[in-house]
């Protein structure tokens, strides 16, 4: 019998994920605080665009308020005066976008045709939540709201969910003009993980985060902030303040599936409405990748916001 057929993409995919995640999903306390260290240093480094992409951003400095010089990467050519879109990208709190965050925020802007933007905020160690707040805060109040654009969609992947859904909420409370959408990928929003549990029983499925080290990395970048503040937590703030126009992604096999079905359970205990869709068999922030599921998913994104 022949062999089943296994894209390209998926082929890839599954090699990436292989290599790139086993040595941080069984690290050892000591090699966390190795990897904390070597972030330190390579985050003080200024982000450069993959080769490939280089050509299909434009990049702008924002000096943020406390003097954090913020990257700020757009994709052009689409300059919709109408539309924009803010991406917060994924990384655990402490890794700068990988290659898949460029393809996955321009392949994006290519279908939308809207411009979107990638600010690189703060980095743990170095930096705490607060930090990434504050600065996010600003670079909206200063840079995206003087813009006037009629809709603003937020997006976020894994820890840039978590980011996504605080800002909306302090967008919100400082009386600024409601986003128009919020998407969320496999998003972190219970850091103080109330239902460890049941991620403990969907550890083996997960072939890119171990819990205890998101526990470790995560619990040093809150910072003094107890772990339900909603600027840790987001799931513990107004989610009032959500649009309704809110769609949550994630998929079957990933520890985060339990944040996402307590973020579904909070939304609509309040009647706030939410699509959220699992993907079956499918890994932390799937979308970002080159398999079926992932370009079916970018596919809903563009039709949910469009």
């Amino acid at each position: 019998m022949s062999e089943p057929f296994v894209s390209p993409g998926k082929r890839f995919t599954d090699r990436y994920l292989g290599v790139m995640f086993a040595s941080l999903r069984d690290a050892t306390p000591e090699e966390i605080a190795e990897e904390l260290a070597h972030c330190r240093n390579i985050n003080r480094k200024p982000v450069r665009v993959p080769r490939y992409f280089r050509n299909r951003f434009s990049e702008t400095l924002f000096e943020a308020a406390g003097g954090f010089p913020m990257q700020v990467f757009q994709t052009e050519p689409y300059d919709d005066g109408d539309t924009l879109i803010v991406y917060l990208h994924g990384g655990a709190c402490i890794y700068q976008p990988v290659f898949f965050h460029w393809r996955f925020v321009h392949d994006l802007a290519c279908r939308m045709h809207r411009r979107v933007v990638m600010p690189i905020y703060p980095k743990y160690p170095e930096y705490h939540c607060v930090d990434d707040m504050r600065v996010l805060l600003d670079f909206y109040e200063r840079q995206v709201l003087p813009q006037g654009y009629r809709k603003v969609v937020l997006m976020g992947d894994s820890f840039g969910g978590n980011l996504a859904m605080t800002l909306t909420q302090e967008i919100a409370r400082h009386g600024w003009p409601p986003v128009a959408a919020l998407v969320l990928l496999s998003p972190c929003v219970d850091n103080a993980f109330t239902r460890r549990d049941r991620m403990v029983a969907l550890q083996p499925l997960d072939t890119m985060i171990k819990l205890e080290r998101i526990e470790t990395i995560m619990g040093g970048w809150q910072g003094t902030l107890p772990p339900t503040h909603p600027w840790v937590s987001p799931v513990y703030g107004d989610l009032k303040a959500f649009p309704e126009a809110t769609l949550l992604i994630y998929g079957s096999h990933e520890i985060l599936k339990v944040d996402a079905e307590l973020l579904t359970e909070r939304m609509q205990e309040l009647g706030r409405p939410i699509r959220s869709h699992e993907y079956e068999g499918m890994f932390h922030t799937f979308p970002m990748f080159p398999v079926k599921e992932g370009f079916a998913a970018l596919r809903e994104i563009v039709r949910f916001i469009s």
